[in-house]
């Protein structure tokens, strides 16, 4: 008798599932319009990515306090969070981070192009064109071909470019999205139009999801979700729902001057 009611105690009890969440990394420094962090809101490309990726996976995803670019880096080494999004294999080509990642499938395509102060711009065919130059670029974040260049690095785009209108450099690397964004959502930026000009594309990268070792077993889950988003078309409409052609006064695409 008192073993039935005890088993009917525990069948009427609530079930609670506990589901496994998964966090991943978020930086506290914009990267428009990939990550857009404002009044400690965050939203952005990548943002939409995972939000999108977390209705299709069966674990839970959960973002992490946004960190500086470094410190979020470290939390991913340490498994403080496991997954990041999006980033290039190239921009993580450290030891101690390439022996704790594993890889999805490619998410998302960018284009960084060369931009330079006016009368300053060189010919670029291929990285090695670097050698000796100064570029400007943003601390914490990596880029292809910086073992030809000496980094000048600032604390976000916005200083990078004002780098660049003031000729400090030889050049900068920028993200082709990212300052279109820049320039529609920034109103002291397109006054440093004159002192820029728009060079030519320095490098194509393929962003992936980079997953931590400790996680492995999601990998395959992982590379479903995004083939899904893919075919059905949700990842092409984030990006253009933060995508703005870079454009001048007149309405016309820009091609060498900024």
């Amino acid at each position: 008798m008192w073993a039935c009611r005890i088993l009917l105690t525990f069948l009427l009890q609530p079930i609670v599932v506990y589901a496994d969440t998964v966090r991943y990394a978020v930086t506290n420094e914009s990267w428009e319009p990939y990550w857009i962090v404002r009044d400690g809101h965050v939203s952005g490309i990548f943002s939409d990515v995972m939000l999108a990726l977390d209705q299709q996976m069966d674990v839970a995803l959960e973002a992490e306090t946004p960190q500086p670019p470094l410190r979020a880096q470290k939390h991913f080494r340490e498994a403080m969070v496991q997954l990041e999004c999006c980033v290039s294999k190239a921009w993580r080509s450290s030891t101690d981070q390439v022996e704790v990642s594993l890889w999805s499938e490619p998410v998302l395509s960018t284009e960084e192009v060369l931009i330079f102060p006016p009368g300053k711009a060189f010919p670029f065919t291929r990285l090695q064109d670097l050698r000796g130059r100064t570029i400007s670029t943003v601390r914490g974040y990596g880029y292809a071909g910086s073992q030809y260049f000496t980094r000048s690095d600032s604390p976000n785009s916005i200083a990078q470019l004002k780098v660049v209108a003031r000729r400090r450099v030889d050049a900068g690397i920028i993200d082709r999205l990212e300052l279109a964004s820049l320039f529609a959502s920034h109103p002291d930026i397109p006054a440093l139009s004159a002192s820029m000009e728009l060079g030519p594309v320095i490098s194509r990268s393929e962003l992936r999801i980079r997953l931590h070792r400790s996680r492995a077993e999601l990998l395959e889950p992982l590379n479903t979700a995004i083939s899904r988003l893919r075919k059905d078309g949700t990842l092409a409409m984030i990006v253009q729902r933060y995508a703005v052609p870079l454009r001048d006064e007149a309405g016309m695409l820009h091609t060498k001057q900024l």
